[in-house]
């Protein structure tokens, strides 16, 4: 049975996905000024939290929203080093170190350097696959069928007829291969409540949960169904590889 090189195919995604998704972070770097417009996606972040007294005016604007406390936590993170903006933790249930309980109610209030509430934006979000999808479209189409991933797994994609895909056949094949994020990533710009920074806080309250389950457990069939089940039914012969015409072979230059 002809070999399909997943796993090669997989580790060379990935090591694509990490290169480029820090690509697009690099190019966000000189614009973020870390109170509104924020880093992300950075391969390691680290945060930094302290406990800082609330002001009278501010306890009481807790206070109506059902949080009573006069002190909250004030973390500052930062993504590959870089400054990336501080939120502000009020809970009602802290311990004597600042930490906040488990079952606790808390509010997060993004602020900026003067304490300030802001409505930040990630860039890096909506850059990132666009940047990962264009990188591995030119890669592949101006390095013969490689990109950086494939150079370091050893496999290069060619036509079904042996030669070199032109940029028209490599445009097609990752649309294709890409046509669940780039559809959900749609539906994400026209419906921001459908986004991952968006879901996961509505899963952690409670809002909307079944509607939310929905939108996520359905994701998530079509990506199995798109990427996983073709493992098991064609062998690892993917769909938008049949639909494109081509193939993945071993590379030995």
């Amino acid at each position: 049975m002809e070999q399909r090189h997943f796993w090669r195919r997989a580790i060379a995604v990935l090591i694509d996905f990490i290169i480029l998704s820090q690509l697009a972070f690099y190019l966000v770097v000189p614009f973020a000024d870390g109170d509104r417009v924020r880093l992300s996606g950075g391969v390691y972040q680290t945060v930094d939290c302290r406990t800082v007294p609330l002001l009278p005016e501010a306890m009481a604007s807790f206070k109506a929203q059902g949080v009573e406390t006069e002190t909250a936590s004030l973390c500052t993170s930062y993504q590959n080093g870089f400054y990336a903006g501080a939120t502000l933790l009020v809970s009602d249930q802290t311990n004597t170190a600042g930490d906040i309980s488990s079952n606790a109610v808390t509010i997060s209030v993004p602020i900026d350097r003067q304490g300030e509430g802001v409505e930040p934006v990630f860039p890096v979000s909506y850059l990132a696959p666009v940047v990962v999808f264009f990188g591995i479209v030119l890669m592949t189409w101006l390095w013969n069928g490689r990109t950086f991933g494939k150079m370091v797994t050893r496999i290069v994609v060619v036509t079904s007829e042996g030669d070199c895909p032109g940029l028209m056949r490599v445009l097609s094949r990752e649309a294709l291969k890409f046509a669940p994020v780039i559809v959900l990533f749609s539906i994400g710009l026209l419906v921001p409540g459908y986004t991952l920074e968006q879901t996961l806080p509505l899963l952690k309250s409670g809002e909307n949960i079944a509607l939310v389950l929905g939108f996520l457990g359905f994701s998530t069939f079509v990506y199995i169904l798109w990427w996983v089940a073709p493992m098991i039914w064609w062998n690892g012969a993917m769909p938008y590889d049949r639909i494109a015409r081509s193939l993945v072979e071993r590379s030995y230059v």
